[in-house]
């Protein structure tokens, strides 16, 4: 029985034999309804698949009408054929390539399997048609570095990570280059990349401080990476962040994630806080500060608004910060505020009294009672509560 439920037709070795099956399957090709369409492209692919011994003139005559079948048949028709035709080493190439341009349901098992195609044939693929038949490609067993470019080239994510995750696939230097720079901005592509046997050292450095530790370690121990190249991707890293957070109004989830990454492995430094003012980013600096000091974004606004600035001086305090890296966040962020063009050198010189009588003991409860309370309307008035040193 066929896979529509039709007779099979016996294979014959006899031309005379033959040329009668080809002749009565020439006659159905008349037969232009959906009904028949079903029962020709049933008896044609059980001849073509049944192992007959044809001439090029009878393979040009089955081929021929397997054309009209494609053309004129309904959508099961065609899917039945190219689940057939996928898996057959010497099928018609042009009627492959038919297949491959069909609407997804019927490309994907070509898309998937057939050898047929050419590297030619599936760029052409990628080009013409969207994601569906885009991912379908990357998923095949072998992927050229060619077709893999042309993919990459698609800028469409999941089709990134589709090819990334798939261990036939071929990168070349200039797609795992393009795929590294969008795994900077999403978060789905970095493990995969880190798993590319192609991926350089320099590549990995690139997004180190953007995965987890367990990650950031197995890059340590898969190469040599030093010091300064490290501080360099630092740097790179908040620098995106900065230009990702230039006119918007809040941190996407993406960014917010980026923080939580740097403050994981304890990459919020002073320098990197100076750096983010720096660059006039303040509602960054708020969400980096805000999270190694365990202070909400509602407290944050306070700390920053807080007209004398002591708040944010008895946080660094708490926090231990270097007094020459405190001066300099203070002058930044209050520079940073609305209106604020110059900072009054009495102000800073305040502060820094400030600084210099509050030990980081005593300075330590007050910012734990903020983050307790994050809701507060006012953080304190902070020249009642500090207490002089002995």
């Amino acid at each position: 029985m066929s896979m529509n439920g039709a007779e099979t037709v016996p294979a014959t070795g006899a031309d005379g034999g033959t040329m009668a099956h080809l002749a009565k399957l020439s006659d159905m090709a008349r037969d232009r309804s959906p009904a028949g369409r079903r029962a020709l492209a049933d008896k044609v692919g059980d001849f073509y698949f049944a192992g007959h011994s044809l001439s090029n003139r009878e393979r040009d005559l089955v081929v021929d009408i397997l054309r009209q079948v494609l053309r004129d048949a309904e959508m099961d028709v065609r899917l039945g054929l190219a689940e057939r035709l996928a898996c057959h080493a010497e099928a018609p190439h042009d009627l492959i390539v038919t297949l491959a341009n069909d609407r997804i349901e019927i490309a994907a098992p070509i898309l998937l399997r057939s050898d047929v195609l050419l590297d030619t044939d599936l760029i052409d693929v990628i080009r013409r048609h969207a994601e569906a038949h885009q991912v379908a490609v990357a998923k095949r067993p072998t992927v050229s570095a060619v077709v893999g470019d042309a993919l990459v080239n698609t800028g469409n994510m999941l089709v990134a990570e589709t090819l990334l995750t798939n261990p036939g696939a071929s990168l070349s230097p200039q797609a795992m280059t393009r795929l590294t720079a969008a795994a900077r901005r999403v978060p789905p592509l970095r493990e995969p990349l880190l798993g590319r046997p192609e991926l350089t050292s320099d590549l990995a450095t690139r997004i180190y401080w953007l995965v987890s530790q367990e990650l950031r370690r197995s890059i340590l121990d898969r190469y040599q990476i030093s010091r300064q190249q490290l501080d360099a991707a630092l740097q790179s890293t908040v620098q995106d962040l900065v230009d990702g957070t230039r006119g918007r109004t809040s941190l996407t989830v993406e960014q917010l994630e980026t923080v939580e990454r740097l403050a994981e492995a304890s990459a919020i430094t002073p320098q990197v806080l100076i750096q983010t003012l720096r660059l006039g980013q303040i509602d960054l600096f708020k969400a980096l500060f805000g999270r190694i000091a365990g202070l909400g974004p509602e407290t944050m606004h306070l700390l920053i608004a807080e007209s004398g600035g002591e708040a944010l001086t008895l946080a660094c305090r708490a926090m231990r910060i270097d007094k020459g890296f405190f001066a300099s966040i203070f002058l930044l962020s209050r520079a940073a505020r609305p209106g604020e063009q110059i900072v009054d050198p009495r102000e800073l010189s305040r502060v820094l009294a400030l600084y210099d009588r509050v030990t980081p003991e005593a300075a330590l409860p007050i910012l734990q009672g903020w983050r307790q309370n994050p809701g507060a309307t006012q953080l304190m008035p902070m020249r009642r509560r500090e207490r002089p040193k002995d």
